[in-house]
Parts: structure tokens; sequence; C-alpha cells
């Protein structure tokens, strides 16, 4: 077996949690270097995973010639992206993938030009109960509404289950810069007339791109956005148009006090109703579950299955290897992650600007 070795940027949370545990673990992948802003955060990783290739400069990374794929785990992604495709590696975004459609564009042209693959990290596209419910949700023949709601709260409660080292060394400017970078990207997706909700608009992309993802693949693209409503600054309700008597209610949105995981796709037929609903992503192996409530005997019966306990993160680096190996397409493409991000920026255009 060929072994791809694996160039981390952005060493944080979820390249602690999961993204690093499983590249070390699977025969597939070998960790070949880390970068990451904070001299702290990659000197600890590299001592943990035996990395002595670590990086504060991304550049200086791309220029190693012996790694195959970058994988992008910062909170802003573009840039580095870009540089990466035209370094002629392989390229695995974290989502969001980007926050000006723009971007994503220059993204894609560098990546197709430089003829590498480009996978987005939408873990959630992977999970077997995902994909089991979507399954039955597409076999259903009378969907009318689909509703998906995302509503995450206190983002430190899984804190304790890990051993986590953050970046409380890096400059105050350099945070500053970042944030600004992503501000400016966020204004000139919104236009003039909505750059009040370019907070919303972040909390979209940063919770709920995941949702856009999963909808896209169990019904396809949106036809349009019917309406939208800021119900504060962290909240959004929005109706999606998906074809002739087919509507999706998307609704999410942040309350810090909820000490739960609260994410659920469902479709609603005239005698089934499918539900998957989602774990806190920061849990290992936590099963996704699917709910079915359907007619059966002349009784109404609910069946609640908990799929798999098989890891989405896991999952997905497998897929991204049988791509790249075996020439194949990527489920998650950039393509679908731009028309994700070009669908929230029209969702947040949709506010009626008071």
């Amino acid at each position: 077996m060929e072994r791809l070795r694996v160039g981390i940027i952005g060493c944080g949370q979820i390249a602690q949690i999961m993204h690093l545990p499983y590249l070390m673990e699977l025969p597939h992948y070998e960790i070949g270097a880390v970068c990451d802003i904070s001299a702290k955060v990659v000197n600890t990783v590299g001592e943990w995973y035996g990395v002595s290739d670590r990086y504060v400069d991304f550049e200086a990374l791309l220029a190693q010639s012996d790694i195959d794929i970058v994988a992008i785990l910062t909170m802003d992604h573009s840039d580095i992206a870009e540089a990466a495709a035209e370094a002629g590696k392989h390229l695995f975004v974290e989502k969001p993938f980007c926050f000006d459609p723009a971007e994503g564009r220059r993204v894609l042209s560098a990546a197709a030009r430089n003829g590498v693959k480009l996978m987005v990290g939408y873990m959630k596209r992977y999970d077997p109960g995902y994909e089991y419910g979507m399954a039955r949700m597409r076999a259903m023949d009378d969907v009318r509404l689909i509703r998906v709601h995302d509503f995450a709260g206190d983002f430190t409660v899984h804190e304790p289950l890990y051993t986590l080292v953050t970046g409380d060394d890096i400059p105050q400017d350099v945070l500053a810069d970042g944030a600004a970078k992503i501000d400016a990207a966020s204004t000139k997706a919104l236009g003039p007339n909505h750059t009040h909700l370019s907070s919303l608009y972040n909390m979209l992309l940063m919770l709920s791109s995941h949702d856009l993802s999963i909808l896209r693949g169990a019904f396809g693209a949106a036809e349009g956005v019917l309406f939208s409503d800021a119900i504060s600054p962290t909240e959004i309700l929005s109706v999606l148009d998906f074809g002739p008597q087919r509507r999706c209610v998307f609704e999410a949105g942040v309350w810090p006090d909820y000490l739960w995981w609260d994410e659920q796709l469902t479709a609603y037929g005239k005698s089934e109703t499918i539900s998957i609903e989602f774990p806190n992503p920061y849990v290992k192996y936590a099963p996704t579950t699917v709910t079915i409530q359907q007619n059966e005997g002349g009784s109404p019966i609910t069946k609640v299955a908990p799929v798999s306990h098989e890891e989405a993160f896991r999952l997905e680096w497998l897929h991204f290897y049988d791509c790249i190996c075996e020439d194949r397409e990527v489920r998650t493409s950039g393509a679908d992650a731009n028309a994700d991000v070009e669908l929230a920026v029209e969702m947040v255009r949709a506010i009626q600007v008071r």
C-alpha cells in the first residue's frame, strides 16, 4: 500500500481531536509536517506525533517536496488552499470552504489548472447513519416538506474528554488581522445592504455549512430562496424552494446556554417521516440516529436505529485516499462547497432590510 504524506496547516481543536489521531492510525497516511501560527501548539503537537518538520509559516510547509496532501484546518482557508494547489499538492480543506464565493472560484481554478484533488471536510456526508437515512429519503416519492434544524450551544462541553493544547502565544495583532480578513471577505460577499448581517452570515457558514451540504446530498440543489428572516444576530430562518410542491424550512443558530447538540435533517411524506439526528461532532464514535415513522398494519409505527459507531472523520480520509490513488471523483467537492457558500449568501441577502 502506498502511504501518502500529509502536511497539516492549522493544529487547533479539530486537528487535535479528529484529524491527527486518524491520520496517525490509518496505514494509508503518514504525517509529514505540521504548521500553526502558534509556536507552542506546533511544537507540542509535533512532539506528540513524532513529527520533526514543524512550521509557523505555511509557505515553508508547501515548499516541502515530499508532501502529497495539504490538510488546511485553519479558520480562513482560501489563500492557503490556492497556494497549495499552485504547489501541486492535493487539498483537504475544512469547512467553510471560503467566506466569499469569488475566493472559492480562485481555489477551484488553481486546483483544476494543477490537476490536484480537492476535498472539503464535510464529514457528515460520510457518516453511515446519514448515508442510510439519505437513501431512505431519496426512496420517498411524496416528500413535500424538508426541515433542517441546527441549534448549537456550549462549544466547550467536550473539552474534558481530551488533552488539548491551545495557542495562547499568538500575538493579538495577528489574530486581529485574521479576523479583519474574514470580515472583509464576508462584507464583499454580502454587499453593502447586508453588511450589518455579517455575524449571522459567518454563523451560517461556520455552523451550518454542514447542513447545506447534507441537504444537497439528499435532495440536490435548491432552486432558490423564498424567504429569510434574521431572528437575532445568531439565528436565521429560511424557506428554500426545491421544486413544485416541495419546500425546505431551514432554521439554525447558536444558543450558548445549550449543553446538548440539536441537529436534524427531516423529510416529511404522506405516509412516512424520516429524521436523521446528528450527535456532537466533537465526541468520537457517537452514532447518528435515524428515526422512521410510518404506517404499518393500520397502526403508526416508530423505529429508531442507531446505525453505526464508525467515525465519519475517519471514513472521509479513507474516501480521499481512494480518490487520489484510484482517481475517483470526490464526494464533497470544492464546486459543491462553493455552491453552498453561494446559497448562504442568497439566504442572507433574502432578509428584508428595514
